[in-house]
Protein backbone atom coordinates (compact mmCIF):
# COMPACT_ATOMS: atom_id res chain seq x y z
CA UNK A 1 0.00 0.00 0.00
CA UNK A 2 0.99 3.96 -0.08
CA UNK A 3 4.26 4.31 2.02
CA UNK A 4 2.62 7.78 3.03
CA UNK A 5 -0.95 7.09 3.37
CA UNK A 6 -3.41 4.68 2.64
CA UNK A 7 -6.29 5.53 0.08
CA UNK A 8 -9.65 6.46 1.07
CA UNK A 9 -12.77 5.67 -1.33
CA UNK A 10 -15.38 8.46 -2.44
CA UNK A 11 -18.26 7.76 -4.39
CA UNK A 12 -18.18 11.38 -5.67
CA UNK A 13 -15.72 13.99 -6.09
CA UNK A 14 -16.45 17.51 -4.59
CA UNK A 15 -13.13 19.37 -4.75
CA UNK A 16 -13.16 22.01 -7.72
CA UNK A 17 -9.93 22.54 -9.73
CA UNK A 18 -8.43 26.33 -10.05
CA UNK A 19 -8.34 26.37 -13.85
CA UNK A 20 -10.06 26.16 -17.09
CA UNK A 21 -10.03 23.77 -19.86
CA UNK A 22 -9.87 20.80 -18.06
CA UNK A 23 -8.35 17.71 -20.34
CA UNK A 24 -7.02 20.00 -22.54
CA UNK A 25 -3.48 18.56 -21.72
CA UNK A 26 -4.74 15.22 -23.26
CA UNK A 27 -4.13 17.17 -27.22
CA UNK A 28 -0.21 17.21 -28.23
CA UNK A 29 -1.64 20.81 -29.91
CA UNK A 30 -1.96 21.91 -26.02
CA UNK A 31 1.92 23.01 -26.63
CA UNK A 32 1.35 24.89 -29.74
CA UNK A 33 -1.79 26.20 -28.90
CA UNK A 34 -2.16 26.64 -24.99
CA UNK A 35 -5.23 28.10 -22.74
CA UNK A 36 -4.68 31.86 -23.16
CA UNK A 37 -2.51 33.17 -20.36
CA UNK A 38 -0.72 29.31 -19.49
CA UNK A 39 2.62 28.83 -20.10
CA UNK A 40 2.85 25.45 -21.77
CA UNK A 41 5.64 22.24 -21.49
CA UNK A 42 6.68 19.03 -22.73
CA UNK A 43 9.25 17.13 -21.33
CA UNK A 44 10.55 14.01 -22.28
CA UNK A 45 13.36 10.87 -20.93
CA UNK A 46 14.27 7.94 -22.05
CA UNK A 47 14.07 5.05 -19.56
CA UNK A 48 15.28 2.18 -21.81
CA UNK A 49 13.77 -0.10 -24.31
CA UNK A 50 11.34 -3.26 -24.02
CA UNK A 51 8.71 -4.64 -22.29
CA UNK A 52 9.60 -5.05 -19.29
CA UNK A 53 11.25 -1.52 -18.72
CA UNK A 54 7.78 -0.49 -19.94
CA UNK A 55 6.35 -2.50 -16.94
CA UNK A 56 8.51 -1.65 -14.52
CA UNK A 57 8.14 2.76 -15.06
CA UNK A 58 4.55 2.08 -15.26
CA UNK A 59 3.50 0.41 -12.15
CA UNK A 60 5.96 3.12 -10.84
CA UNK A 61 4.05 6.18 -12.13
CA UNK A 62 0.49 4.77 -11.19
CA UNK A 63 1.59 4.75 -7.40
CA UNK A 64 3.08 7.82 -7.56
CA UNK A 65 6.34 6.86 -8.03
CA UNK A 66 7.33 10.02 -9.98
CA UNK A 67 6.25 12.17 -6.73
CA UNK A 68 7.81 10.08 -3.84
CA UNK A 69 10.65 9.18 -6.00
CA UNK A 70 11.36 13.05 -6.12
CA UNK A 71 10.95 13.75 -2.58
CA UNK A 72 7.46 14.47 -2.59
CA UNK A 73 5.24 13.42 -0.03
CA UNK A 74 1.41 12.12 -0.88
CA UNK A 75 -1.31 12.36 1.64
CA UNK A 76 -4.79 12.36 2.14
CA UNK A 77 -5.07 10.11 -0.58
CA UNK A 78 -8.78 10.10 -1.64
CA UNK A 79 -9.31 7.26 -3.97
CA UNK A 80 -12.03 8.26 -7.22
CA UNK A 81 -14.39 5.82 -8.96
CA UNK A 82 -12.48 6.38 -12.19
CA UNK A 83 -15.68 7.92 -13.60
CA UNK A 84 -15.09 11.21 -13.29
CA UNK A 85 -13.24 13.73 -15.23
CA UNK A 86 -12.17 11.31 -18.13
CA UNK A 87 -12.88 13.55 -20.32
CA UNK A 88 -14.91 13.01 -23.47
CA UNK A 89 -14.70 10.21 -26.04
CA UNK A 90 -16.00 9.96 -29.40
CA UNK A 91 -16.95 7.30 -31.83
CA UNK A 92 -16.07 6.94 -35.55
CA UNK A 93 -18.95 9.14 -36.30
CA UNK A 94 -18.13 12.01 -33.94
CA UNK A 95 -20.71 11.23 -30.96
CA UNK A 96 -19.64 11.11 -27.53
CA UNK A 97 -19.41 7.63 -26.00
CA UNK A 98 -20.58 6.86 -22.49
CA UNK A 99 -17.27 5.97 -20.13
CA UNK A 100 -17.30 2.13 -19.75
CA UNK A 101 -16.08 0.34 -16.33
CA UNK A 102 -12.50 1.04 -15.15
CA UNK A 103 -10.61 -2.48 -14.42
CA UNK A 104 -9.03 -2.48 -11.38
CA UNK A 105 -4.90 -3.12 -11.35
CA UNK A 106 -2.34 -2.73 -9.01
CA UNK A 107 1.19 -2.23 -8.09
CA UNK A 108 4.12 -5.61 -6.93
CA UNK A 109 3.12 -4.16 -3.51
CA UNK A 110 -0.81 -4.24 -3.28
CA UNK A 111 -1.18 -0.52 -4.07
CA UNK A 112 -3.95 -0.12 -6.45
CA UNK A 113 -3.43 2.22 -9.18
CA UNK A 114 -4.27 5.67 -9.75
CA UNK A 115 -7.70 6.40 -11.41
CA UNK A 116 -9.67 9.28 -12.09
CA UNK A 117 -11.65 11.11 -9.75
CA UNK A 118 -8.97 10.47 -7.20
CA UNK A 119 -7.45 13.44 -5.10
CA UNK A 120 -4.70 14.25 -2.90
CA UNK A 121 -2.15 16.56 -0.84
CA UNK A 122 1.60 16.86 -1.86
CA UNK A 123 4.07 18.16 -0.07
CA UNK A 124 7.40 19.65 -1.49
CA UNK A 125 9.81 20.35 0.42
CA UNK A 126 10.20 24.45 1.46
CA UNK A 127 6.49 24.55 -0.54
CA UNK A 128 3.35 25.03 0.66
CA UNK A 129 1.16 22.13 0.23
CA UNK A 130 -0.61 21.63 -2.86
CA UNK A 131 -4.54 20.02 -3.58
CA UNK A 132 -4.88 18.08 -6.95
CA UNK A 133 -7.45 16.41 -8.79
CA UNK A 134 -6.85 13.23 -11.23
CA UNK A 135 -9.04 14.45 -14.39
CA UNK A 136 -8.35 11.61 -16.36
CA UNK A 137 -5.78 8.21 -16.79
CA UNK A 138 -4.57 6.95 -19.91
CA UNK A 139 -4.69 3.00 -20.45
CA UNK A 140 -3.68 1.73 -23.85
CA UNK A 141 -1.42 -1.25 -25.07
CA UNK A 142 2.26 0.63 -25.15
CA UNK A 143 0.84 4.06 -23.17
CA UNK A 144 0.18 4.27 -19.63
CA UNK A 145 -0.44 7.56 -17.19
CA UNK A 146 -2.42 9.88 -15.51
CA UNK A 147 -3.00 13.68 -15.88
CA UNK A 148 -3.97 16.01 -12.84
CA UNK A 149 -5.34 19.71 -12.15
CA UNK A 150 -4.25 21.99 -9.18
CA UNK A 151 -7.53 22.28 -7.15
CA UNK A 152 -6.14 25.55 -5.14
CA UNK A 153 -4.12 28.59 -5.65
CA UNK A 154 -0.91 28.13 -3.38
CA UNK A 155 1.46 27.81 -6.10
CA UNK A 156 1.18 27.66 -9.96
CA UNK A 157 -2.31 26.07 -11.52
CA UNK A 158 -2.70 23.92 -14.37
CA UNK A 159 -3.33 20.50 -15.80
CA UNK A 160 0.14 18.12 -15.86
CA UNK A 161 0.51 14.87 -17.73
CA UNK A 162 2.22 12.36 -16.69
CA UNK A 163 2.94 9.18 -19.11
CA UNK A 164 5.03 5.92 -20.27
CA UNK A 165 5.24 5.29 -23.86
CA UNK A 166 6.28 2.17 -25.57
CA UNK A 167 7.60 3.19 -29.00
CA UNK A 168 7.15 1.45 -32.28
CA UNK A 169 11.10 1.26 -31.77
CA UNK A 170 11.29 -0.86 -28.56
CA UNK A 171 12.34 2.48 -26.57
CA UNK A 172 10.73 3.47 -23.47
CA UNK A 173 10.14 6.77 -22.41
CA UNK A 174 8.67 9.08 -19.56
CA UNK A 175 6.62 11.90 -20.96
CA UNK A 176 5.42 14.95 -19.07
CA UNK A 177 2.93 17.59 -21.07
CA UNK A 178 0.55 20.55 -20.12
CA UNK A 179 0.00 24.18 -18.93
CA UNK A 180 0.71 25.99 -15.80
CA UNK A 181 0.03 30.02 -14.85
CA UNK A 182 0.42 31.95 -11.87
CA UNK A 183 -2.25 31.86 -9.34
CA UNK A 184 -5.01 34.52 -9.90
CA UNK A 185 -4.61 35.43 -5.67
CA UNK A 186 -0.89 35.68 -6.13
CA UNK A 187 1.68 38.72 -6.81
CA UNK A 188 2.22 39.24 -10.44
CA UNK A 189 5.38 39.74 -11.58
CA UNK A 190 8.53 38.16 -10.11
CA UNK A 191 6.05 36.17 -7.83
CA UNK A 192 3.83 34.61 -10.72
CA UNK A 193 7.47 33.40 -12.95
CA UNK A 194 8.74 32.16 -9.39
CA UNK A 195 5.98 29.43 -9.43
CA UNK A 196 5.98 28.52 -12.75
CA UNK A 197 9.50 28.15 -12.94
CA UNK A 198 8.91 25.59 -9.73
CA UNK A 199 6.07 23.80 -11.34
CA UNK A 200 8.51 23.20 -14.49
CA UNK A 201 10.95 22.00 -12.39
CA UNK A 202 8.97 19.83 -10.10
CA UNK A 203 8.33 18.22 -13.63
CA UNK A 204 11.56 17.55 -14.83
CA UNK A 205 11.99 16.10 -11.11
CA UNK A 206 9.49 13.73 -11.61
CA UNK A 207 10.35 11.90 -15.01
CA UNK A 208 13.81 11.64 -13.75
CA UNK A 209 12.70 9.56 -10.75
CA UNK A 210 11.37 6.83 -13.10
CA UNK A 211 14.82 6.59 -14.56
CA UNK A 212 16.64 3.38 -14.22
CA UNK A 213 18.70 3.41 -10.97
CA UNK A 214 16.59 6.83 -9.53
CA UNK A 215 14.83 4.40 -7.22
CA UNK A 216 14.09 0.51 -6.35
CA UNK A 217 12.10 -1.16 -9.19
CA UNK A 218 8.75 -3.12 -7.86
CA UNK A 219 9.84 -6.69 -8.33
CA UNK A 220 7.28 -7.55 -11.18
CA UNK A 221 7.81 -11.38 -10.83
CA UNK A 222 8.93 -13.82 -13.93
CA UNK A 223 7.42 -12.78 -17.24
CA UNK A 224 4.52 -15.15 -18.76
CA UNK A 225 5.62 -18.35 -19.31
CA UNK A 226 9.08 -17.96 -17.48
CA UNK A 227 10.19 -20.38 -15.22
CA UNK A 228 11.83 -19.25 -12.07
CA UNK A 229 15.53 -19.90 -12.08
CA UNK A 230 16.83 -22.21 -9.57
CA UNK A 231 20.11 -20.85 -8.08
CA UNK A 232 22.54 -23.29 -7.17
CA UNK A 233 24.11 -23.20 -3.50
CA UNK A 234 27.72 -21.40 -3.57
CA UNK A 235 30.26 -23.98 -3.18
CA UNK A 236 33.27 -23.00 -0.75
CA UNK A 237 36.22 -23.47 -2.46
CA UNK A 238 38.70 -26.39 -1.37
CA UNK A 239 41.68 -25.65 1.28
CA UNK A 240 44.88 -24.72 0.19
CA UNK A 241 47.22 -27.21 1.68
CA UNK A 242 48.98 -26.65 4.80
CA UNK A 243 52.85 -25.49 4.35
CA UNK A 244 55.33 -27.56 5.47
CA UNK A 245 56.56 -28.02 8.79
CA UNK A 246 59.07 -25.75 10.20
CA UNK A 247 61.72 -28.92 10.40
CA UNK A 248 61.21 -30.13 6.38
CA UNK A 249 61.13 -27.02 5.51
CA UNK A 250 64.66 -25.82 7.49
CA UNK A 251 66.07 -29.27 5.77
CA UNK A 252 65.49 -27.97 2.69
CA UNK A 253 66.85 -24.68 3.13
CA UNK A 254 69.72 -26.21 4.96
CA UNK A 255 72.84 -26.11 2.33
CA UNK A 256 74.36 -29.43 1.75
CA UNK A 257 77.52 -30.56 2.88
CA UNK A 258 80.71 -29.21 0.98
CA UNK A 259 82.60 -32.43 -0.73
CA UNK A 260 85.80 -33.18 0.91
CA UNK A 261 88.88 -31.98 -0.89
CA UNK A 262 90.45 -34.67 -2.97
CA UNK A 263 93.88 -35.56 -1.61
CA UNK A 264 96.83 -34.36 -3.19
CA UNK A 265 99.48 -36.30 -4.65
CA UNK A 266 102.99 -36.50 -3.13
CA UNK A 267 105.21 -34.16 -4.25
CA UNK A 268 108.31 -35.68 -6.47
CA UNK A 269 111.97 -35.27 -4.73
CA UNK A 270 113.09 -32.39 -6.07
CA UNK A 271 109.91 -30.53 -7.12
CA UNK A 272 108.83 -26.90 -6.08
CA UNK A 273 106.45 -27.38 -3.19
CA UNK A 274 102.62 -26.62 -4.04
CA UNK A 275 101.47 -23.53 -3.67
CA UNK A 276 99.23 -23.41 -0.34
CA UNK A 277 95.30 -23.09 -1.04
CA UNK A 278 94.05 -19.60 -0.62
CA UNK A 279 92.15 -19.28 2.46
CA UNK A 280 88.14 -20.28 2.68
CA UNK A 281 85.91 -17.68 2.32
CA UNK A 282 88.94 -15.46 0.15
CA UNK A 283 88.83 -15.24 -3.82
CA UNK A 284 91.71 -16.93 -5.35
CA UNK A 285 93.93 -14.83 -7.54
CA UNK A 286 92.49 -14.09 -11.23
CA UNK A 287 95.06 -14.59 -13.36
CA UNK A 288 92.76 -14.89 -17.06
CA UNK A 289 90.70 -12.77 -18.46
CA UNK A 290 88.03 -11.25 -17.33
CA UNK A 291 85.93 -11.79 -20.51
CA UNK A 292 86.81 -15.49 -20.55
CA UNK A 293 87.19 -16.23 -16.79
CA UNK A 294 90.66 -17.45 -14.57
CA UNK A 295 92.98 -19.50 -16.66
CA UNK A 296 94.44 -22.95 -15.00
CA UNK A 297 97.36 -22.42 -12.86
CA UNK A 298 100.47 -25.06 -13.08
CA UNK A 299 103.41 -25.57 -11.66
CA UNK A 300 107.33 -24.30 -12.40
CA UNK A 301 109.17 -26.98 -14.30
CA UNK A 302 111.70 -29.63 -12.75
CA UNK A 303 115.01 -28.35 -12.28
CA UNK A 304 117.97 -30.26 -13.56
Amino acid sequence: MSQDQPPRRSSHVEMPVAYAAVGASKDPDVVKYPPEGTTPYEEELRLGSGQDRFLIASSLLMTWGAQRGSGVRVTDIVRGTGSEYVGPSFDGDGMPEAAGDVEEQFGPDGEPYIVAGTTAVLHAEGQDPRNVLVVYTVDEERRVGFAWGTGDEAGAVGEQLFVIEHRADDTVWAVARGFVAAPKNGLLGLRGRADVRTALDAVKRGIAALAPGAQPAPDLGPSAGEQPVAVEPAVEPAPEPAAETAPAAEAAAAPEPAAAPAPQPEPAPGDAPAPEAAPAGEPEPDSGDAATGPTHQRRPSKRT
